[in-house]
């Protein structure tokens, strides 16, 4: 019973070959568990003859105190001496074969192992003893490892995939050993795979997390977005498909575990790129307050290097200031404004840095859904809350053309009249503009107002004159209720209220509007200015938040509609 117990140790310490963590020659403390408390040997006692049983013991002894000891040679080349048979010398092989695994050396490791596996024929198929069963996979263990960490990365795959066929190797150390093999290979995209779904497994604070989380992080940044949305559809489990998903800056939820949420890139330094000169400036000023009262807020989530520079307000001016941005190393530039100004600045250091505090503009990506999408939303809107008829008001100019655009993508099966009516973008007495539709409201029309707010605004107490009144307002008022909508352009605190009474009840889909997300930083930016944000302010948090949290390369403005109620806006369900 004591001669099978000191087997069985051998088996234990042959089979605990350390799974590397680093390369080309740290091996970290995780040991494999495959093959520990097996019932078999090494090598069957009774294979063993009379004459060598003593030297086969203390090689088995050798191993079982410390398979790394220079005891384990000694033992080993001791029966090696008196040439035992095959199935016995293959196992002394094993012996040496483990030891110069764990003392880094690759080479030796190989060699010896490559021996072993030539005595006992392991090419070939399974044998049926068990014990020789297990002296194959401990052999097949030492070539996979070893050419992992420092010999061919294809001559390891093969070996990984022949001892998942035999079920010998434990599921957390073959991802591992997989994901370096791959990794050594230069098949960026497989290895990326690979160490998501070895990282799946693991313990949170170990050395492998840590390294494939370092790895995953390296990986992912030189693939394109395609390459890793099909890693992710193909991702063993749901914890590798969302760090797949969040490497490409998707949020993956507050209930994700932590190792899932660190996957998301997180820029170290990012660059402002917003007009302080020239005839843009107008801008500036808020912006510029936005900009420090959301700093303030995201610093203290964590540390960021913000830089800041004048775009100017010619191309010139601002290819010059993204130039210097990245010069000074931002990895994320929010800015500049205007298209043309975009287009300079994408020309001098491409398109993938960029996040607009506006729409997407050229190939650069925006914060805010396009007037498109959202004249899109209230259409849908209206005709879901059952108007047949929709009526769009919008100016004669550039706006009101793209406002007219939303006509191509719209679904009007159920509508059976969508007019766009234009008016000269000075006017201010709307009697005239509102006064040939006021028979088509009251039969049911649904109204949107595609303009800035405060010319909302005077539409909408043109109509409450023709004794019509807001679906969903709160002011008392006489006549037949019709359903407003709004663009919202100039959304603020300051534009709804008491003073805006006429307001109450109309749904808008702004370019912007406060949120629960958006509270801290509506809460500093009073703090700072004495007002609150308007919706350009807030389009500048939305930009710096997405960079904060890693969502730049990927954040995907979508229309949201809400009802004004008094100096309040109530969130509408879009359609």
């Amino acid at each position: 019973m004591g001669e099978r117990l000191h087997h069985r140790a051998f088996v234990r310490r042959a089979l605990r070959v350390t799974l590397l963590a680093a390369l080309p020659s740290v091996v970290s403390c995780q040991t494999s568990r495959a093959g520990q408390g097996s019932e078999g040997a090494l090598v069957d006692p009774a294979e063993v003859p009379p004459q060598l049983r003593s030297q086969w013991q203390a090689l088995v002894d050798a191993q079982s105190g410390d398979p790394g000891s220079a005891a384990v040679d000694e033992a080993a080349d001791a029966l090696l001496e008196q040439e035992p048979p095959p199935e016995l010398r293959a196992g002394a092989l094993a012996a040496k074969a483990d030891r110069q695994y764990l003392l880094g050396n690759d080479a030796e490791a190989i060699a010896l192992a490559d021996e072993a596996a030539g005595l006992l024929g392991a090419g070939d198929a399974r044998p049926h003893s068990k014990a020789h069963q297990q002296l194959v996979s401990a052999i097949h263990r030492v070539l996979a490892l070893a050419h992992t960490r420092g010999g061919d990365p294809d001559r390891a795959l093969a070996e990984l995939e022949q001892l998942e066929a035999w079920g010998e190797m434990e599921r957390v150390e073959l991802r591992g050993a997989r994901a370096v093999a791959l990794d050594r290979k230069g098949d960026s995209a497989a290895a990326l795979a690979a160490f998501v779904a070895w990282r799946e497994l693991l313990a949170e604070q170990t050395p492998d997390a840590g390294y494939a989380e370092e790895r995953m992080h390296a990986l992912a940044e030189h693939l394109d977005r395609p390459t890793i949305e099909a890693l992710a559809e193909a991702a063993p489990g749901p914890d590798a498909a969302d760090c797949l998903h969040a490497t490409l800056g998707r949020d993956p939820g507050d209930h994700a575990p932590a190792w899932v949420s660190a996957c998301r890139p997180l820029p170290a330094r990012i660059g402002i790129l917003l007009p302080r000169t020239g005839k843009l400036s107008a801008l500036a000023d808020g912006q510029l307050a936005a900009a420090v009262a959301a700093v303030t807020v995201l610093g203290r989530t964590r540390p960021v290097s913000v830089m800041w520079r004048d775009s100017g307000s010619t191309p010139d001016t601002a290819r010059a200031g993204a130039d210097r941005l990245v010069a000074d190393g931002a990895e994320v530039i929010i800015g500049p404004v205007g298209t043309s100004n975009v287009r300079a600045a994408i020309s001098a250091v491409g398109d993938d840095r960029f996040l607009l505090p506006g729409e997407s503009s050229a190939s650069a990506r925006g914060v805010a859904p396009t007037l498109e999408e959202r004249t899109l939303a209230l259409i849908n809107f209206a005709r879901d809350q059952g108007a047949t008829e929709v009526i769009v008001l919008t100016p004669e100019n550039g706006y009101g053309r793209r406002v007219q655009k939303a006509e191509k993508s719209a679904d009007l099966k159920s509508v059976k009249s969508l007019k766009f009516i234009t008016y000269p973008s000075s006017t201010t007495s709307f009697s005239p503009i509102v006064r040939p539709h006021l028979a088509a409201l009251r039969k049911g029309a649904a109204l949107i107002i595609a303009d800035a707010l405060p010319r909302t605004d005077l539409i909408v107490r043109e109509l409450r004159r023709e004794q019509l009144r807001v679906r969903g307002g709160r002011v008392d008022s006489e006549g037949t209720e019709i359903t407003v909508l709004g663009t919202g352009e100039g959304l603020s605190s300051s534009a709804i209220g008491a003073k805006h009474a006429s307001l109450d009840g109309v749904v808008l889909a702004p370019a912007a509007h406060p949120d629960p997300s958006s509270r801290a930083f509506e809460d500093e930016y009073f703090a700072q200015q004495q007002q609150r944000p308007d919706d350009q302010a807030l389009l500048v948090w939305r930009a710096l938040e997405a960079a904060w949290s890693g969502a730049s390369a990927t954040h995907e403005p979508e229309p949201s509609l809400v009802r004004i109620q008094g100096s309040s806006l109530v969130a509408v369900k879009a359609p």
